[in-house]
């Protein structure tokens, strides 16, 4: 018996961190960065990864929000079966596109499939995020939502997820910095400041009201207020402490070729940049510019 689950991953366009603390955040799948998890029967625990190929429980500290997960299903399945865990498919890890969200999620649709458990789509959130808390710390749910969704996500933690199918009529332009960001560290860095200082508050209200304003301008395809909401965050991050020297030079290149708007994506210390666009050519443009601060670019039409 094999049992297999596809899920993809996620780009923040706006509110990382500050939805961490209750505000908005708005968030975009990316259906072509994907990873596939095949759950089978083995004659020992194993797990089949890019990165590792061993006993399951053995693995690495980064892999114990898939532990947990494991454990969990097999657990509520009662079961002591061996099994063998496969991951095919690649998203670049810590760089924010929701590669932990994507995996935790996976493993628990598989599972809960494999062992025909019927797990409502409340339990399985619950368990993906509790994955995501293990791994990055404070998990707002976000990542977890939109690698579920199918359609933008405006997300807060009280009211849950909001699926926005309007398109905005511009194009977005993501580039993976090659710098490997920490988000853990990046949450931690951002909470001493807030538990210290009555600016840092505002500003990550501030990110929150620019969260709002960037749905209300979305559904009025308002692209160029958008790109200046992208500007003022990426302010705001920076003055936490989250840029790094190649977003900053990234930045200045996504400026100087007509890009709409620029901001760093996740949890910031390296990871992905994206640059509102309004067609095509500016995004390759800029993609082509950046060539030598880059490892790889996607382009989408939004």
């Amino acid at each position: 018996m094999k049992s297999s689950y596809l899920s993809h991953g996620k780009v923040i366009l706006i509110g990382e961190h500050s939805v961490v603390y209750g505000y908005n955040a708005l968030c975009m799948p990316i259906k072509s960065l994907n990873i596939k998890t095949t759950v089978e029967a083995n004659d020992e625990m194993w797990m089949d990864t890019k990165y590792y190929h061993g006993p399951l429980f053995e693995a690495p500290d980064e892999y114990d929000g898939l532990k947990f997960v494991i454990k969990t299903i097999l657990k509520k399945a009662n079961s002591t079966e061996n099994l063998k865990v496969t991951y095919t498919g690649e998203i670049p890890i810590e760089r924010g596109f929701g590669s932990s969200a994507t995996v935790a999620l996976g493993t628990t649709k598989a599972m809960n499939a494999y062992f025909d458990l019927g797990l409502s789509h409340e339990e399985i959130m619950d368990i993906t995020n509790q994955a995501e808390t293990i791994n990055h710390g404070k998990a707002s749910g976000l990542d977890a939502a939109t690698v579920d969704s199918d359609y933008l996500v405006f997300f807060n933690t009280q009211d849950g997820p909001e699926k926005l199918k309007a398109k905005l009529g511009a194009t977005l332009l993501i580039m993976d910095t090659g710098e490997m960001g920490n988000t853990k560290e990046a949450v931690t860095k951002v909470r001493h400041q807030l538990n210290e200082s009555i600016d840092a508050n505002k500003r990550i209200e501030r990110l929150g009201d620019l969260a709002n304003q960037t749905m209300t301008a979305w559904t009025s395809h308002d692209a160029s207020s958008i790109g200046e909401y992208f500007n003022k965050a990426q302010e705001i991050l920076a003055s936490f402490g989250l840029s790094t020297k190649r977003i900053d030079q990234i930045k200045k290149i996504a400026h100087e070729n007509g890009a709409l708007g620029f901001k760093f994506s996740g949890g910031g210390l390296g990871g992905i940049v994206i640059a509102l666009c309004s067609n095509e050519e500016t995004a390759k443009k800029i993609a082509e510019n950046s060539k030598e601060l880059i490892n790889d670019y996607w382009i989408e039409e939004i």
